[in-house]
């Protein structure tokens, strides 16, 4: 039944009288004397630890209770301490000198759940969300990032500041560079002097294959920042793209200059020196390298092919022979091996000694690899195959064999089988890469094969534009072979005009030892034919 009136009115009577009564007040402030200590604690407070301390006294004053207006504070100070300490953590995190080390992912963790906390309190603050969604990001939830970003660009309304720093957060996490490309440029129009967005953006372009306007982008950069020295290290990238060495090498000097101690930046000036002609240069780099990293592979192959161009190549074969012990694994130590050996005269003395280990030890698959590759630089065919076969049949699992063999085959005349390994190779290669194949040579041969084999049955002009494509995406379109397999699928297609429009950039960017190959192969289409090619059998 309802309640009479009359018990409403006495039951409202009793509660006002108990919410002034001393007892009641006191009840509500029990939190207070926590709050106290938190603010004096929060004045002073400067490290992680003391920030955790205000935090614990804002939580338990809520517990304990406070009245309406030390509530409200209350809570803002512990959403302000929330964002103080979790943006102090993100500040480390997102350092390229991240001081975490193998902690990094707990301290994400314990930042994450700071800033969920102040979000809760207050989920109107787009700094916040900001923050929310670039952790989110570090921790692997692009979705939840995304979404953290895009509610930070409607609540900044005419923060500028804030909004460009949303943009620029959502187009770094973007998958698709054309949307990255357009985030970051709306992050510059509202920060055009911020350094960093500008830097990000003239990545996105490096990416997208647009040097040019990646190297302005740059260059702005260091007109507000010069002693920045991921921009010099970016700045020197581009340079490279356009084949401008010698600017390349000053760039990445200048890094040096500012991180002396960076041995990746000395081993990007030493092969742009290498490129250069300035050889000696670039040994100075790498012996200052491999002092900083001495077992840096990049730096050992890089001074063994260094050194041949200096014909000192018993030195060159001790530097790649102390790459390939330290990294059996690796494909490129094997080939820088297998040409330093070839270069030192040494192919005989090295196929000797080889053919003796794998008697005493037939199952060592890199040596029968190591074999196969001299073998197929002697132009022993059939040998090389045996060789690289055995090594296949012991180690199925690593493409670099069937991409040798593959090789082989194709210069053999053996097409049908080279496309064969190329596919095996293409497929390994995937899976190791999360299902996106990323070896451009690879890539290259089979779509070249694809496209310009003599038998029609072996022949798929669209298979072969795929893949050639993704190489050239891989290779930023700079790689002038990789740019003339992608004309003849085109043209194997039947489109000669897109065919002539790569063909012909192949030639003005190739050098001068491949351009009159391509420019027969330009000839071909532009009377509308496709281009062919078989080696003989051997």
């Amino acid at each position: 039944m309802p309640t009479p009136f009359s018990v409403l009115f006495t039951v409202g009577l009793f509660a006002l009288s108990a919410l002034f009564s001393p007892v009641a007040v006191a009840a509500e402030n029990e939190g207070q004397p926590d709050l106290d200590k938190a603010i004096e604690t929060k004045v002073s407070a400067e490290t992680l630890a003391e920030w955790g301390t205000v935090i614990d006294l804002c939580q338990s004053a809520l517990d304990k209770g406070l009245d309406k207006a030390n509530e409200e504070f209350c809570k803002q100070l512990l959403s302000s301490t929330l964002l103080q300490r979790a943006e102090e953590i993100s500040e480390r995190l997102f350092n390229k000198n991240n001081p975490f080390g193998p902690q990094a992912p707990n301290f994400v963790r314990m930042a994450l759940k700071d800033v969920e906390r102040a979000v809760e309190i207050d989920p109107k603050q787009a700094s916040a969300q900001v923050l929310l969604g670039k952790l989110q990001g570090r921790s692997g939830d692009l979705k939840k990032a995304r979404l953290a970003f895009d509610e930070a660009v409607r609540l900044a309304k005419d923060d500028d500041d804030v909004k460009a720093q949303a943009f620029r957060w959502r187009g770094l996490i973007s998958e698709k560079l054309d949307d990255r490309l357009d985030d970051l440029s709306e992050a510059v129009k509202l920060a055009p002097d911020n350094a960093e967005i500008l830097r990000d953006r003239g990545a996105a372009y490096l990416a997208a294959g647009k040097p040019e306007e990646a190297l302005a982008d740059f260059d702005a950069a260091l007109k507000i920042d010069d002693d920045d020295v991921a921009a010099h290290e970016a700045r020197g990238m581009a340079l490279d793209s356009l084949k401008r060495y010698e600017d390349a090498a000053e760039s990445f000097g200048r890094a040096v200059e500012l991180s002396p101690g960076n041995a990746i930046l000395l081993l990007q000036r030493a092969r742009m020196r290498a490129l250069t002609g300035n050889h000696e240069g670039a040994i100075d780099d790498v012996d200052r390298a491999l002092e900083i990293d001495p077992d840096n592979l990049f730096g050992l192959l890089l001074r063994a092919q260094t050194l041949v161009q200096l014909d000192k190549a018993e030195e060159a074969l001790a530097d790649a022979n102390r790459a390939l012990a330290s990294r059996p694994d690796s494909d490129d130590a094997l080939r820088v091996w297998a040409m330093v050996t070839e270069k030192a005269d040494k192919a005989e003395e090295a196929i000797k000694e080889l053919r003796q280990q794998v008697e005493a030890n037939p199952d060592d698959a890199v040596a029968w690899l190591q074999l196969g590759l001299l073998y197929a630089a002697g132009k022993q065919s059939a040998k090389a195959i045996d060789a690289d076969s055995a090594a296949i049949k012991l180690d199925p699992q690593r493409d670099f064999a069937y991409q040798v063999r593959a090789d082989i085959y194709l210069n053999g005349g053996q097409q049908k089988e080279a496309i064969g390994d190329y596919e095996k190779a293409l497929k390994l290669d995937a899976e190791r890469n999360n299902g996106m194949a990323t070896n451009n040579g690879i890539l290259n041969n089979l779509a070249w094969v694809l496209a310009t084999s003599p038998e029609k049955e072996l022949r798929d002009g669209q298979r072969a534009i795929k893949l050639a494509t993704q190489a050239c995406e891989l290779t930023n379109y700079k790689m002038a072979h990789i740019l003339s397999t992608l004309a003849a699928a085109y043209a194997e297609t039947g489109d000669f005009e897109t065919a002539r429009k790569w063909s012909a950039k192949s030639v003005e960017i190739a050098d001068d030892s491949l351009k009159d190959q391509l420019r027969k192969e330009l000839a071909s289409y532009e009377k509308e034919q496709p281009w062919r090619e078989k080696q003989p059998q051997p």
